[in-house]
C-alpha cells in the first residue's frame, strides 16, 4: 500500500532524473509545481470530457479534447524528455488560448468588474513574510476573492449561454471550473514564488559563504606577504598578529563609545582592521643596510626609512589594482602613506595634522607605536608596556589623536594581555 502511494506522489509531484543534470539543475524548484499543475488539469479536463460526450456537445468534445491532449503532451515531456522547456512553454500558451475558447463558447461569459477579483487572489500569493497573521491575512483575500467572483459570476451575470445543458450541469461546470482555475493557478503560482525565494536564499547563502571564503584566503595572503616583510629588521610574524589585534581592540573600542559614528561603519572597521598587516608593506624598498642598522641613522638613510610610506602606497596601487572593492584599496593606502604622521603635524612623509590625517592612519598610528616599543627586537629590549601606556599619555594631542588616545588608554588591559600571549 505504502509503495503504492509512494508511486502515486511520485507520479504527481516528482521532479525528473534529469534535473540532476548541472544543466538543468536550476529548473528542479519549478519541477515540482508545474508537474503538479499539469496533472491536475489533465484529470480536470478528461472529467469535463466525458460531461460533453455524455450530453453530445460535439464542438465542446473536440475543443476539450485538444485540452486533454495537450495536458498529456506536457506530462510526457516533462517527465521524460530532456531540454522540454520550451516546447512546454509553447504548448501553455497554446492551451490558455484554448481555454478561453472553451470558456466563451460554452458559458458565453462576458466582461464585468467582478473580473477585478482576479488580481487580488494573485496579489496575495506574492506576500511572503512570515507569520501567522499575515498567513492567515493571505489566505483571506484569496478565499473572499475567489468565493465573491465565482458568487457574482454565477447569480449576477446576464448571459445565454451558446451550448444547452441542463441548468444544474451548466452551473455546476462554471463553479467547478472558476475554483479549480483558481486553486491551481494560486497554488502554482504560490509554490513557483516559493521555490524561487528558497533558491535565491540558497543562492545568496552559498555567495555569502563563498565570500567569506575568499576574504578569509585574501586576509591569509596579506598576514603572509606582511609577516615575510616585517622579518626583515628582526621582527617576527607576532608583529603583525599584535599590531592587527591592536588596531581591533581599538576600533571595538572606539565603536561602543560612539566615538567617530560617522566614521566607523561596520565596512569601515572591517577594511581598517584587513588593512592593518600592510601597515609597513613599503620597507621590502628600503636596503637590509638600512634597515638593520643599530645606530644612529643619517639624514639620508633616515629619508629612505621615510620613503617606506609613499612606496606603500605604490605597492598597493600596483599590486592589488584588479581588487574590486575600491573603499579596501583606499584605506589600505592611507594605513601604509599616513600611519607615521603626526596630530600636532610633526610626523611624516608630508607633514599633515589632526583631522586632515585619514582615522583608520590614527589608529593605526597608535597601535604600531606601543608595539615598536613593548615588543623585543635584536637590536633592543622589550618597554614595560606601562611605561609606553605613560608616553602615550604624553603625547596625547601631539603625536596622537586625543579621542583615539584616550580610547587605547581605556583598554590597557586588554592591550596588555595581547602583548603578552603573543610576546616573540
Amino acid at each position: 500500500m505504502n509503495r503504492q502511494k509512494n508511486k502515486l506522489s511520485e507520479f504527481f509531484i516528482g521532479t525528473p532524473s534529469y534535473n540532476e543534470d548541472k544543466d538543468y539543475a536550476a529548473y528542479a524548484s519549478l519541477t515540482m509545481p508545474l508537474n503538479m499543475f499539469f496533472l491536475i488539469c489533465l484529470v480536470l479536463h478528461t472529467g469535463y470530457l466525458i460531461v460533453f460526450t455524455i450530453y453530445r456537445e460535439n464542438v465542446m468534445v473536440i475543443l476539450d479534447g485538444l485540452g486533454v491532449i495537450l495536458y498529456a503532451t506536457f506530462v510526457i515531456l516533462l517527465k521524460h524528455f530532456k531540454g522540454s522547456w520550451l516546447p512546454c512553454t509553447l504548448l501553455t500558451i497554446l492551451e490558455l488560448y484554448l481555454h478561453q475558447i472553451c470558456c466563451v463558447a460554452f458559458f458565453g461569459l462576458k466582461p464585468g468588474f467582478h473580473y477585478l477579483m482576479i488580481p487580488l487572489i494573485f496579489l496575495s500569493v506574492f506576500i511572503s513574510k512570515k507569520g501567522k497573521v499575515i498567513r492567515f491575512v493571505q489566505n483571506c483575500i484569496a478565499s473572499v476573492s475567489a468565493l465573491t467572483f465565482i458568487f457574482l459570476l454565477v447569480f449576477f451575470n446576464n448571459y445565454i449561454p451558446p451550448r444547452i445543458l441542463p441548468d444544474e450541469i451548466c452551473t455546476g461546470l462554471l463553479i467547478v471550473n472558476s475554483a479549480m482555475s483558481f486553486l491551481m493557478s494560486a497554488v502554482y503560482t504560490g509554490k513557483v514564488v516559493h521555490s524561487i525565494d528558497d533558491k535565491r536564499s540558497m543562492l545568496d547563502t552559498s555567495v555569502d559563504e563563498k565570500i567569506a571564503a575568499i576574504e578569509r584566503m585574501q586576509h591569509q595572503i596579506i598576514i603572509s606577504f606582511a609577516n615575510i616583510i616585517e622579518a626583515r629588521d628582526g621582527s617576527t610574524g607576532k608583529h603583525v598578529k599584535r599590531t592587527t589585534e591592536y588596531v581591533q581592540a581599538l576600533v571595538e573600542e572606539l565603536t561602543r563609545t560612539g566615538d567617530f559614528s560617522d566614521t566607523l561603519t561596520p565596512q569601515y572597521v572591517h577594511d581598517t582592521i584587513l588593512s592593518a598587516p600592510l601597515h609597513d608593506i613599503g620597507k621590502i624598498t628600503v636596503p637590509d643596510a638600512i634597515l638593520l642598522k643599530p645606530g644612529k641613522l643619517t639624514k639620508e638613510e633616515f629619508k629612505a626609512i621615510q620613503n617606506h610610506t609613499v612606496n606603500g602606497k605604490k605597492i598597493i596601487e600596483e599590486s592589488m589594482a584588479d581588487i574590486e572593492d575600491e573603499e579596501f584599496l583606499k584605506i589600505a593606502k592611507s594605513v601604509a602613506l599616513y600611519h607615521h604622521e603626526c596630530w600636532d603635524g610633526s610626523g611624516y612623509p608630508f607633514g599633515i595634522e589632526g583631522k586632515e590625517i585619514p582615522l583608520c592612519a590614527r589608529i593605526m598610528t597608535i597601535a604600531d607605536f606601543f608595539d615598536a616599543l613593548a615588543a623585543k627586537r635584536i637590536y633592543k629590549e622589550a618597554m614595560p608596556p606601562s611605561k609606553v601606556f605613560e608616553m602615550i599619555k604624553e603625547q596625547r594631542g601631539k603625536k596622537f589623536d586625543p579621542i583615539v588616545t584616550d580610547a587605547f588608554l581605556r583598554i590597557q588591559d586588554q592591550i596588555t594581555n595581547i602583548a603578552q600571549s603573543n610576546a616573540d
